[in-house]
C-alpha cells in the first residue's frame, strides 16, 4: 500500500490500483495451488487405476475339458467385471463433477483478470493525464505515482500470463470432459452389453469381442494420462 498523497483525486486513483493488483495477485495464488495439485492428474490416475482393475485376458485355443474350465472361469471375470463397472461408473461421475467444478472455477478467474486488467490499464491512462496535466506535485507524490504506474503495468503482464495458464488448464479439462463423456456414453455401454452376450452365448467370438471393448476403454483412459505429462 502506498502512503497518501497530497492531492485526494490521486490517493483515491492509487487506492483502486492497489485493490485491483491484490486481486491479481488472489488469481496467481489459485492458480499456483491448482497448479501444484492439477485435478486431471488426480483424475487420470484414479481412472486409469479403476480400469486396470477390471482387467481382460486372451482366448486359449482350447478344447474339451479344458475348454469348459476356462469358460467356467471367463464366466466368473465376466461376473466381477460387471460389478467393478458400477463402481467405475461412480468413479466417472464424480470425475465430471470435479472437472466441471475446475471449469466454473477457471471461467471465474479469467472473468476476473479481465476486469482488473482493463481497470489498472484505465487508472494507467488516468495517472498518466494527471503527469502530463501541468498540475503541480510534490516531488514525492510524483515518485509514488509513477513507481505505481510500474507496478500497474507490471500487473497486468501477470495478469495476461495468467490468462494464458487459464486457458491452458481449461483446454486439458475440456479434453478430458470429452473424453470421458466419450467413455461413459459409447464404450461403457457398449462394453456393458457385450458382456452380457458373452455370458449368454458363451462363444470364443463374443467373449473375445467384449474382452476387445474393454481393452479399447482402457486405453482410451490410459492416453488421458500419458497426454498430459
Amino acid at each position: 500500500m502506498y502512503e497518501m498523497t497530497e492531492h485526494a483525486d490521486t490517493a483515491s486513483l492509487m487506492a483502486k490500483a492497489d485493490s485491483s493488483r491484490k486481486k491479481i495477485a488472489a488469481v496467481s495464488d489459485i492458480l499456483f495451488r491448482l497448479s501444484q495439485s492439477d485435478p486431471d492428474v488426480k483424475i487420470c490416475g484414479t481412472l486409469t487405476a479403476a480400469v486396470r482393475s477390471l482387467g481382460t485376458e486372451d482366448i486359449p485355443d482350447v478344447s474339451g475339458i479344458k475348454r469348459y474350465i476356462y469358460l467356467a472361469r471367463v464366466l466368473e471375470r465376466i461376473d466381477e467385471t460387471e460389478e467393478r463397472l458400477s463402481g467405475f461408473q461412480s468413479e466417472l461421475k464424480g470425475a465430471l463433477t470435479e472437472l466441471y467444478k475446475t471449469d466454473e472455477l477457471l471461467r471465474t478467474l479469467s472473468e476476473q483478470l479481465i476486469k482488473e486488467s482493463d481497470i489498472l490499464l484505465s487508472l494507467e491512462n488516468r495517472i498518466k493525464e494527471l503527469l502530463s496535466s501541468g498540475e503541480e506535485f510534490s516531488q514525492n507524490e510524483k515518485e509514488l505515482l509513477e513507481r505505481q504506474l510500474r507496478d500497474m503495468d507490471m500487473s497486468r503482464i501477470v495478469a495476461a500470463k495468467n490468462g494464458q495458464l487459464i486457458d491452458s488448464f481449461a483446454a486439458k479439462n475440456s479434453g478430458l470432459i470429452s473424453g470421458i463423456l466419450s467413455v461413459e456414453t459409447t464404450l461403457l455401454p457398449l462394453w456393458r452389453s457385450q458382456l452380457s452376450e458373452a455370458r449368454a452365448s458363451c462363444t470364443a467370438d463374443d467373449i473375445g469381442r467384449a474382452f476387445e471393448t474393454g481393452r479399447l476403454t482402457a486405453e482410451k483412459l490410459l492416453s488421458f494420462s500419458s497426454s498430459r505429462k
